[in-house]
């Protein structure tokens, strides 16, 4: 015990010492008398003290009362930042990541800044951080970067907590944390950070990490919006447009999404096209429609694609255009718009400027459609099959897309059915069939068409016998039926 107390005594007395040394150094070194602060600074580093270790290191480095030498100003560096004394720790990540005056070893550099941050430097934080979450100095690890961040953002630090958030946010760890990184977005929020406010508005508006809160939602998309985010005056324009957390006003919507879309948001070109197109909140203007329609269209739209289209095809705010038409109309209908591919059917089965009559490439836009079951698409195919110009001319397949249509209640196809059934065209010749479908036709149908139904079901029928003629009106009874 009484070994004990000495030792304990004699420690406190070294430690005593060392300081003075360290204190009178200072005082000698700011004199200008650098060979007794080297001195002093030599006996206290000697006798243990982190911070005479680290002053004997700046003497080394700056030449200051000896020769300078950087490999001992690191050697006593490194037994200063071993102590954890941070400035340290600091100097000797620099001197590691720049490589100036020692060999360059980054990685070296990143572990000494990392040290330091844990005893709160927010600089050295922020730096390994840094390091770390670029990936470029040293190998990208975000669980490291997050650690060091992590520091700096308790100290209250707005950019460390902005990047705490943005990791959490964007899943770097793996997964989005909603959770945390509204914990971090909201800490920056206050400060107007505007991409903090844009994602706390996407947070709210989808409940990630908090209840849905609409109104809450529009406040920070608004702000963001104001501080010019082109994607948040999108979001608070389709909020204003659909009164979905402030009251609607298509005024301030339109405002919005012009503002978006100058900037190049193109979530707002469409939207802003469609409040030009049907003069909602701005003046109706159809040349500015087209103008943002074609913006979204080359941003792979498929809506915009169609009206685009639409509009060259009846130059609606531009020039007529049948071919530059086509081609927009062409891409919207391989993009799965079936109305695209019904105006392709009818462009070429008519033709346009520009535009030859093409039955096979009419054939194949009316296909989708009439697959889908739109009866006048089947008509038309049926139409197609049946013509004697048309080099697919096949009545088989123009008996089968009229019977489809014709099933539909498509009257145009009813009476052709009851053409072929007479002439024998693609079926076998039936009487019965083609007056059960001349029979249907006729008693929907109207002018013209009406008066030579009705003189082609009277003259099938009298080609018929009693029993025939009311087998073939029992049948038209019971199809009405269903």
């Amino acid at each position: 015990m009484i070994f004990l107390r000495v030792l304990a005594v004699f420690i406190f007395i070294v430690s005593v010492s060392a300081q003075a040394n360290v204190d009178e150094g200072q005082s000698a070194y700011e004199a200008g008398d650098y060979l007794s602060a080297f001195n002093l600074f030599t006996q206290a580093a000697e006798n243990g003290d982190s911070k005479g270790q680290f002053l004997l290191g700046e003497c080394y480095f700056n030449g200051r009362g000896v020769p300078q030498d950087f490999s001992l100003a690191v050697k006593w560096y490194t037994a200063s930042a071993d102590q954890e004394f941070v400035q340290a720790q600091e100097r000797l990540g620099n001197l590691y990541l720049f490589g100036k005056f020692i060999p360059r070893d980054a990685e070296l550099g990143a572990i000494w800044f990392s040290r330091a941050a844990k005893q709160g430097n927010v600089e050295a934080a922020l730096i390994a951080g840094g390091l770390y979450f670029e990936g470029k100095e040293v190998k990208k690890n975000i669980p490291k970067a997050l650690d060091a961040y992590r520091y700096a953002a308790e100290t209250g630090n707005v950019d460390a907590q902005e990047i705490m958030g943005y990791i959490y946010f964007s899943g770097l760890l793996g997964e989005p944390d909603f959770t945390q990184a509204l914990v971090w977005y909201e800490r920056v929020a206050l400060s107007n950070r505007i991409y903090p406010q844009y994602a706390l508005g996407w947070m709210y508006q989808n409940g990630k990490g908090a209840a849905k809160d609409l109104s809450r939602s529009a406040d920070f998309y608004e702000a963001a919006a104001k501080q010019g985010h082109a994607g948040a005056s999108a979001a608070i324009g389709f909020i204003y447009a659909n009164g979905n957390g402030r009251e609607k006003d298509a005024v301030l919507a339109a405002e919005y999404f012009q503002k978006a879309a100058v900037a190049g948001e193109s979530s707002a070109y469409k939207a802003l096209a469609w409040a030009y197109y049907e003069g909602k909140g701005v003046a109706k203007n159809v040349k500015e429609a087209f103008k943002w329609f074609s913006k979204a269209a080359e941003n792979d739209d498929t809506e915009s694609k169609f009206l685009v289209g639409y509009f060259l095809l009846n130059g609606l705010g531009t020039s007529k255009n049948a071919g530059e038409a086509a081609r927009w109309l062409e891409s919207a209908a391989d993009s799965g718009h079936t109305a695209a591919h019904e105006i392709l059917g009818e462009l070429y089965l008519f033709g346009e400027d520009g535009i030859p009559v093409d039955y096979a490439r009419a054939a194949k836009w009316y296909e989708e459609p009439a697959q889908s079951g739109n009866a006048y698409a089947q008509y038309l195919m049926g139409h197609l099959y049946s013509e004697d110009s048309a080099s697919m001319k096949n009545l088989g397949e123009a008996m089968k897309w009229f019977k489809l249509a014709a099933n539909q209640g498509e009257l145009k196809a009813q009476g052709r059915l009851a053409w072929m059934y007479f002439e024998g065209l693609g079926a076998d010749k039936d009487l019965i069939e083609a007056y059960f479908w001349s029979n249907l036709s006729a008693t929907a149908s109207t002018g013209s068409e009406r008066k030579e139904l009705e003189e082609l079901r009277s003259y099938i029928g009298s080609q018929l016998s009693p029993d025939e003629l009311k087998r073939a009106q029992q049948k038209t009874r019971a199809w009405r039926a269903n």
